[in-house]
């Protein structure tokens, strides 16, 4: 007698047999695999399936019970160590955030061979009428995690290539997000009543175009002052545990070399020479090679965020328009539309990947300076 094989008796009354076998351990969640089977009218035929089951055991060919027992967020955490290796610590530490803000609350306590296009396509739905900004990224991402689910056997198809994606809304708000030249020059002007150091790094924010990160990321031989160049071939960004990255790549891995102009390059100078007299005097060596643009009073990298911090010091004492740090990078292609430069040209200089992404913020500037026209014209007008 086979004492795995029990007698019971369903809420009918007639007699079955039923068993439960050890598959082995689950490669995902480390917890034990039992094949259940059950509705057996007799002790042989569920023998016959116990002894089939053993054999394909076995000879590690049986797969009917695998799947069937992980849920989504199982595969995430072993999707997860895959996938670490392959972006930067900043892209990762988002992706977490999207999958334990998001996703996983939304589709992780599924099991994931139960996991259906409908359910996929409520989420998604949800996505979209909850979060407009990011609903395309949770997308992308689940689409990820389910494609490496097929790749490994997990479940046949991914679910949620099979929805219909719904459509971004469009969002209806004026693009603000930059200075007018008068602007950009009052905020320069206050910003030097700050220190070297901060007037210096907005004054080459708003001539470069740089992105923060790029900006901070800046070591001294990234600088050429005899042909008045900036090497642009790395990014500061937040990883794990809050800590301060310097990726060795900027954000669409295309490194450049930009000109600068002369006011600029003599600015910069002028810093290098006062931060030598710091560096010095708090005990580091102000000749290293590897030192960089702007640091902390460690001598490390200065914090992406502390740059805000300084912006908004400078706007809320000198009664200024607050703009974001990026808006500084927008202010930069609005002037360089403004002085008739080619959008090409534009494109090269602010390393942007794609061309539709610098006729993106042409458009947004453009828009907004017509708005202002024709308000300005109606105004003389009634006035």
């Amino acid at each position: 007698m086979n004492n795995d094989i029990k007698e019971y008796t369903t809420p009918s009354g007639k007699k079955r047999y039923k068993f439960a076998i050890y598959v082995g351990k689950s490669e995902v969640t480390g917890k034990s695999i039992q094949a259940r089977k059950r509705g057996f009218k007799s002790y042989e035929d569920a023998l016959k399936c116990y002894a089939l089951i053993s054999s394909k055991i076995a000879d590690n060919t049986y797969t009917g019970l695998e799947i069937k027992n992980h849920k989504v967020s199982d595969v995430y955490r072993v999707w997860l160590e895959s996938y670490k290796d392959t972006v930067k610590t900043s892209t990762l530490v988002n992706v977490k955030q999207f999958f334990k803000n998001h996703i996983l609350k939304d589709l992780g306590s599924y099991y994931i061979e139960r996991l259906t296009p409908f359910k996929c396509q409520r989420v998604a739905q949800k996505w979209a009428l909850e979060l407009p900004k990011t609903f395309n990224a949770l997308i992308i991402y689940s689409n990820k995690l389910l494609d490496y689910a097929v790749r490994f056997d997990y479940i046949r198809k991914n679910p949620m290539r099979m929805i219909i994606k719904p459509k971004k809304q469009a969002e209806h708000k004026e693009f603000t997000d930059f200075y007018t030249k008068q602007e950009l020059n009052a905020f320069l002007k206050a910003s030097k009543n700050e220190n070297i150091k901060i007037y210096t790094f907005f004054r080459l924010l708003a001539y470069s175009g740089m992105r923060k990160g790029e900006a901070l990321a800046l070591k001294w031989s990234d600088i050429d002052f005899t042909s008045n160049t900036i090497s642009i071939n790395k990014t500061v960004s937040i990883g794990n545990k809050h800590r301060v990255v310097v990726n060795n790549t900027t954000k669409t891995k295309r490194n450049r070399a930009i000109s600068m102009d002369a006011r600029t390059m003599q600015l910069l100078k002028e810093w290098r020479f006062q931060q030598r007299q710091d560096l010095l005097r708090l005990g580091f060596n102000p000749f290293d090679k590897e030192q960089v643009v702007f640091q902390n009073f460690d001598n490390e990298v200065v914090r992406p965020n502390l740059v805000a911090v300084w912006n908004k010091r400078i706007c809320d004492k000198n009664g200024l328009r607050r703009i974001k740090i990026h808006g500084f990078r927008h202010t930069h292609a609005s002037l360089l539309f403004d002085a008739g430069v080619p959008m090409e040209d534009v494109k090269q200089r602010l390393g942007h990947a794609s061309i539709q992404t610098t006729m993106d913020i042409y458009t947004h500037v453009t828009k907004d300076k017509q708005d202002k026209t024709a308000l300005s014209f109606a105004q003389y007008m009634e006035n």
